[in-house]
């Protein structure tokens, strides 16, 4: 196995390396340099108090997102033991100097010669390159090496749960802040996030790519993220290539992401920068709701939709059996997308006025990532589900802006419908000015009336952080596939001419 492999010839470095320099004089080395540059600090989320969810549930909570910023940490890699050689005319201080003038919040250097043909010799010469943290990238397991980050100039260094016992974990971690150094903690799995949790880590790594076989597992993140606390900042790491793979990782939360080999190999680094930052920042997340066959379900897929909705509310002809829907998941396209990637759509099943324990066992039975509750549900109903919570709400007035306030305590996202006696779409448009009004300082789901021939006026007028719709991609009540890739298509393009006016 690689990681075995490594771990050992790092320990036999390391053995040389305290041959040339002892312990003591790598500590005098250590604390003769400046203070470190605060990882946290550039990190952290930076959000109104209005906007942070003070007393929601633990999911909730670990969900949050109220339009935070996600950062970039770029990472300096000249290969991988899985890649080979990636970049072969490699300047290491360049490169970081790019990274640095078009948006990277933090460089991460790797140190590691034989694997990753990293040099402690790159991350002393960025670091005097540069003006934001350097994260030493390596595999550390020993306090000397926690020294020699400092000595070298490194502001943080990366531990990876995997090969670290707890008390070795706890140790670093203490010996790290006592440089005043702040650790980015890797971790691979629940098991091993919930030990960094426990451990104190204020900063967490979810990395996709198994470390003993190098297969991506693009669920990663949305399964931990429940038990991560919201106090934590998150660093999506790898299989992050497109603006595609990082608008997923805004579902989830996050405030970073870790992005070495799609920058490394680009002929347009500043561009690709460009692209992963607008994809994670930027973009709208389409909900394509009321799927019922395979061919419409597929349609969505390949057209590029981030969530998947089912309707479990009997009386709507859109109605979908529990049965049907895990059957139907089997047999399109959903069952066979690639692991190697970071985009792929979130389930959501939509109910009306169901009870909790029956909700939580259709998600439970179905696997639904998310649960939308569509009708007259309270607050503290929303806190019963134990999935995150999309809660629809009719505004008629200004004056039910109160309402927002009151679900989005307890709710991950607040859909906004266009007022109705029924239950479910009704195919007119909403009040994009009110829907504005509150989209200002929560992030919401715009539905009602939308269609592909009004979808990008309504973006620009709401700002909305995603939209969903159904009729509006439907012919007699069935869906179009034309339509649903003209809908998706309209929103992409028309975030990109805001971009690029």
């Amino acid at each position: 196995m690689f990681l075995d492999q490594i771990v050992s010839q790092t320990l036999k470095d390391l053995e040389q390396r305290k041959q040339e320099c002892s312990l003591s004089e790598m500590m005098l080395l250590a604390a003769a340099q400046p203070p470190p540059r605060d990882l946290l600090e550039a990190l952290r989320p930076k959000r109104s108090a209005d906007s942070v969810n003070e007393s929601a549930g633990a999911e909730q909570d670990a969900f949050a997102n109220n339009q935070t910023e996600i950062r970039l940490i770029a990472e300096v890699k000249r290969a991988s033991p899985s890649k080979g050689l990636l970049a072969p005319h490699f300047d290491p201080v360049a490169l970081a100097q790019t990274y640095a003038a078009h948006g990277a919040t933090a460089i991460s250097v790797l140190t590691e010669p034989h694997f990753f043909l990293g040099s402690p010799q790159y991350l002393t010469a960025i670091k005097a390159a540069v003006s934001v943290p350097v994260l030493r990238k390596d595999f550390i397991v020993d306090e000397y090496q926690v020294y020699e980050a400092r000595a070298w100039g490194a502001d943080a260094i990366l531990l990876i749960c995997a090969i670290l016992r707890d008390e070795q974990l706890r140790h670093l971690l203490k010996v790290a802040h006592d440089q005043r150094m702040h650790c980015l903690v890797e971790v691979h799995s629940v098991e091993e996030a919930q030990r960094t949790v426990a451990a104190g880590a204020s900063i967490i790594g979810v990395n996709s790519r198994d470390l003993v076989t190098f297969h991506m597992n693009p669920n990663l993140i949305r399964e931990l993220r429940h038990i991560i606390p919201a106090d934590r900042v998150i660093v999506a790491e790898s299989g992050i290539h497109s603006a595609a793979d990082a608008r997923r990782l805004a579902r989830y939360g996050v405030q970073a992401m870790l992005v070495g080999e799609s920058l490394v190999v680009s002929q347009d680094v500043p561009g690709q920068m460009r692209s992963l930052l607008a994809g994670a920042n930027e973009s709208i997340q389409v909900k394509i709701c009321g799927l019922r066959t395979h061919v419409h379900l597929n349609a969505a897929i390949e057209a590029g939709a981030d969530m998947l909705g089912f309707i479990f509310y009997e009386p709507s002809h859109r109605y979908i059996q529990p049965a049907q829907m895990k059957m139907l998941l089997e047999n399109t396209r959903f069952s066979s997308l690639p692991e190697d990637g970071q985009h792929v759509p979130d389930l959501v099943g939509v109910f009306v006025n169901e009870d909790a324990d029956c909700i939580n066992d259709i998600a439970e039975r179905i696997g639904l990532h998310f649960v939308q509750l569509h009708g007259n549900e309270s607050p503290e109903f929303c806190q019963l589900i134990k999935r995150p919570v999309i809660k629809a709400l009719q505004l008629d007035n200004s004056g039910d802006r109160g309402k927002v306030k009151a679900y989005r305590e307890t709710s991950w996202r607040i859909l906004l419908d266009t007022p109705s006696n029924a239950w479910g779409g009704t195919g007119a448009t909403h009040d994009w000015s009110l829907a504005r009004s509150v989209a200002q300082n929560t992030p919401i789901l715009l539905a009602g009336g939308l269609t592909p021939q009004n979808v990008a006026e309504a973006i620009s007028q709401v700002r909305p952080w995603g939209v969903d719709v159904s009729s509006g991609v439907e012919t007699n009540k069935h869906k179009d596939v034309t339509k649903i890739q003209a809908f998706i298509q309209q929103v992409r393009h028309g975030i990109a001419l805001q971009r690029n006016p």
